[in-house]
């Protein structure tokens, strides 16, 4: 079963291949259901040549073939038919494996400019049955990404009527709290459509009620003394009943996140990683819980009621990403701080190789190869620690701070 995680910008992608993704996705910018996101692909032709020869570059990471698909996934209107010819034309020269559709409209018009594409159908378009999955076959689809209202005998059965369309099944992230992502509370509230890729994420703001004979008194919304996002759906996680989907025929899990931060995408590539590889990993497992989230549920696919219920506030994280390091160099791995490290600091480093490793800082060097007592963002260092970290493993391996105990599960 493929392994599919999200790619934000190129440092996520380079990430969600480094830590065991076979394929993930991007989106093309003004064209896609995420168009705040560091898109890769974007209307500038500026970039190009550059982001074609990195794309091809990541897409051998570590000498094993990944695949790379592009978002393409909004609900069209006129004018946004009239600028896609040029879209298409430069798409031709990225090596994207395959686009992901939601409006069928624009099938004829990739076809046109883009003949041998393959084409993904998004769960944008709610395909919840085995003769609508056998109508997106016969017009192009290859995949479907399936609704995710759907439980897992729904998936089993329509792989089995239609065995010759893939299926693609999300198992981790952030859910809807409408009917497949369509959701007009956004639109309504701020005017920023989710439908065209600008949601305001209205559902998980705080809500108080209002009786209309009390004007101006507001009565808060608590449950369990915490206040509960009555509007906001339940995180997915699917991480413990990976095998029923391999048992129901699933031939990609795709990981939610596009928007999310490049710790989320190592921490959840490289559990599912486990999770497919060799079964449960109970380190890499726990981390899902140490990472911003709402409560976790199965969703539909087993029947669980906790998907009903409303999502309480996104906890704090359990961790906060300190550096990203680089290939080993005479001062030590060279590292890309993002909150100010010192010597001293107990760091838990998380390698692409699964290793899951607490360090000390030993010594810290600036670029000129002169010590210091702190490494900055912004500003290149080189690291030392105690234990040292295995050298081949270390490049792009992830240093994390507890600033909360631990979430074990829960």
């Amino acid at each position: 079963m493929e392994l599919l995680s999200p790619a934000g910008n190129l440092e996520k992608l380079r990430i969600a291949y480094r830590y065991g993704a076979d394929a993930a996705y991007i989106g093309v910018r003004e064209f896609s259901l995420r168009s705040a996101a560091d898109t890769i692909i974007s209307p500038s032709e500026a970039d190009d040549e550059a982001t074609v020869e990195t794309l091809h570059r990541l897409k051998q990471t570590d000498n094993r073939p990944r695949r790379l698909y592009a978002a393409l996934n909004l609900f069209a209107q006129q004018e946004d038919l009239k600028r896609l010819p040029e879209v298409l034309k430069r798409l031709a020269h990225f090596p994207i494996d395959a686009l992901i559709i939601a409006d069928i409209g624009l099938v004829e018009m990739v076809r046109r400019y883009l003949p041998d594409m393959e084409l993904h159908l998004s769960t944008q378009a709610n395909c919840t049955n085995s003769e609508a999955a056998r109508l997106y076959h016969r017009i192009g689809f290859s995949r479907i990404v399936a609704a995710r209202e759907l439980t897992l005998p729904e998936i089993s059965e329509i792989r089995n009527a239609v065995p010759e369309v893939e299926l693609e099944v999300f198992v981790h992230g952030a859910m809807c709290m409408s009917y497949s992502g369509r959701c007009f509370l956004s639109s309504e509230m701020t005017g920023r459509s989710a439908n065209r890729g600008d949601c305001a994420h209205s559902c998980r703001w705080r809500y108080a009620l209002n009786e209309e004979k009390r004007p101006g008194e507001y009565y808060p919304i608590e449950e369990d003394g915490r206040f509960s996002t009555i509007l906001s759906s339940r995180d997915l996680m699917l991480y413990d009943h990976i095998e029923k989907l391999r048992d129901a025929g699933v031939t990609a899990a795709k990981i939610e996140g596009r928007m999310k931060s490049s710790l989320y995408t190592a921490i959840a590539t490289a559990a599912y990683r486990r999770a497919l590889d060799a079964g449960q990993d109970d380190t890499w497992r726990n981390l899902l819980f140490d990472l911003p989230h709402r409560s976790y549920t199965t969703g539909f696919l087993l029947g669980d009621e906790t998907v009903h219920r409303p999502a309480k506030d996104t906890p704090s994280a359990h961790i906060r990403l300190m550096g990203i390091l680089g290939p080993p160099d005479p001062d030590g791995p060279s590292l890309d701080a993002r909150n100010t490290i010192y010597i001293g600091d107990a760091l838990t480093a998380l390698l692409p190789d699964g290793t899951v490793q607490t360090v000390t800082v030993t010594e810290l060097y600036d670029q000129d190869g002169s010590s210091t007592e702190r490494a900055i963002q912004g500003v290149p260092a080189a690291a030392r620690f105690e234990p040292p970290l295995p050298a081949p493993a270390v490049q792009d391996g992830i240093l994390v701070k507890y600033v909360l105990a631990p979430n074990r599960g829960r």
